[in-house]
């Protein structure tokens, strides 16, 4: 008798758990954690070459405007606070702009195909040039300083994790 009570009991203590988080999964009363601050690509886009030397991730402005308007200018303002603000870790760091007007401080190339659903946003590239993550661009600096933020925090992250494979 004593065999078969502690079989259950063993048996009791093992499996509620498991049905209580798999009630919890179901239901939906577990938000999962997300630590990241931009919006993960559900498709890949290819949107850089391959990177060469010692770059590990592209910070890309996406446009098909050909001249740069107040959007274009915050973006560029953004990008260039988060470089700066990188301090050491900024040899990691290319800034790009795709399509648009070609800017003098930015590597610049024409907007390859599949690129239309990233218009007048930030993205987030890696060293293949697949395409990330995507942050919106706002017309309002203060906006840009909250959005430059998010993606100092990004960056951080993955240049932590960063292998340089």
């Amino acid at each position: 008798m004593a065999k078969k009570k502690f079989l259950l009991l063993f048996l009791l203590c093992s499996l509620l758990p498991l049905a209580f988080a798999q009630a919890f999964l179901s239901l939906g009363w577990f938000g999962g954690a997300t630590t990241n601050k931009g919006q993960w690509l559900t498709e890949e886009i290819v949107l850089l070459p391959k990177a060469a030397g010692d770059v590990h991730w592209r910070l890309v402005y996406v446009s098909d405007k050909t001249d740069c308007d107040a959007l274009c200018q915050n973006a560029h303002y953004g990008m260039q606070q988060v470089y700066t603000a990188l301090g050491r870790k900024q040899q990691h760091l290319e800034l790009w702009q795709s399509g648009g007007a070609q800017d003098q401080r930015l590597l610049w190339q024409a907007n390859p195909v599949g690129a239309d659903a990233l218009q007048q946003k930030l993205v987030l590239v890696d060293l293949n040039g697949l395409a990330l993550m995507t942050y919106p661009v706002s017309d309002d600096k203060t906006h840009m300083v909250q959005t430059g933020k998010a993606i100092l925090t990004d960056l951080n992250k993955l240049l932590k994790y960063d292998r340089g494979l």
